[in-house]
């Protein structure tokens, strides 16, 4: 059994990108709502990746009193802003504000996490120039360690806009075979126990435990939930690794990869509209 060390992970990517962004000076803009502590820790490991490559970070946040239509407006001026380059509605939001509408706001060619719905559709047509980010950490993972899809049955816990969804979308367009369970499964155990990769984003600390693994499994899990002072994924690290042949451990697995990943996509975005506006440039020159 493999630990999957996201933390080393995700220093490599960073590394990678870092010559890039200190040839560009810009800016990167996380917008909250209302007051949440696991917000605060996502919100914090963002901003130290943002240090590192010497981007400007900018949180805007709001008070959950604010209207659907002012945070609109809002989000808006903060997109208009040149020298941010990237923008990120940091989830959960309150359940009056409406994350659609919220996120359509945002330009595609800012929008790191693929939350604009023409953005997702996209995405889900394989058109978009970028992943969203569970997805691309699912990814760098099982490459990474060279885990070949061949044959393989995929188990998906939970089918959230950020990770189930996504995930199942772009492994179907890989041509893989894909089990998904959620809450409206019935004996969801019994299916995912046919997985070979259990990839989790159900957001149920401890749910998932070595009677719901297959012997020498993979499990990706993006569970992260605070519970009596102390971090969980979905799944029961103590009790999986017994069955799992690699396994990601909550904190540090695919946590900082992600966050590594948002950036990555900002950097793929950039490059994308550099390419738009020299084209741009090339057609005005020729007329």
């Amino acid at each position: 059994m493999e630990i999957i060390n996201g933390k080393n992970l995700s220093q490599e990517i960073l590394e990678n990108l870092k010559p890039f962004f200190q040839k560009h000076k810009i800016a990167l803009a996380v917008i909250s709502v209302g007051d949440d502590s696991e917000k605060g820790v996502f919100i914090k490991q963002k901003q130290k990746a943002a240090a590192f490559l010497g981007i400007e970070f900018l949180h805007f946040h709001f008070d959950d009193k604010i209207s659907n239509r002012l945070l609109r407006e809002k989000v808006n001026e903060i997109a208009r802003r040149d020298f941010i380059k990237g923008m990120i509605i940091q989830l959960p939001l309150p359940e009056k504000i409406n994350i659609n509408a919220l996120a359509n706001v945002i330009p595609i060619e800012k929008d790191v996490d693929v939350l604009n719905e023409r953005h997702f559709g996209q995405f889900a047509l394989g058109r978009s120039m970028v992943l969203p980010p569970a997805v691309a950490t699912a990814s760098y993972i099982l490459e990474k360690y060279r885990i070949t899809f061949q044959d393989k049955i995929f188990g998906i816990v939970g089918l959230s806009r950020l990770v189930g969804l996504p995930v199942s979308i772009w492994l179907s367009q890989q041509k893989q075979t894909v089990i998904s369970a959620d809450i409206y499964t019935q004996n969801p155990s019994q299916l995912i126990k046919n997985c070979d990769i259990v990839i989790s984003g159900a957001g149920q600390p401890n749910l998932i435990n070595k009677n719901w693994l297959k012997d020498q499994s993979v499990v990706i899990d993006f569970g992260f939930e605070k519970k009596d002072g102390k971090v969980w994924g979905d799944v029961d690290f103590e009790s999986a690794k017994e069955k799992a042949s690699y396994i990601t451990p909550t904190p540090g697995g695919t946590g900082p990869i992600l966050v590594a990943m948002i950036f990555k996509n900002l950097k793929e975005l950039m490059e994308s509209n550099f390419k738009v506006k020299n084209r741009s440039r090339q057609l005005t020159t020729k007329k």
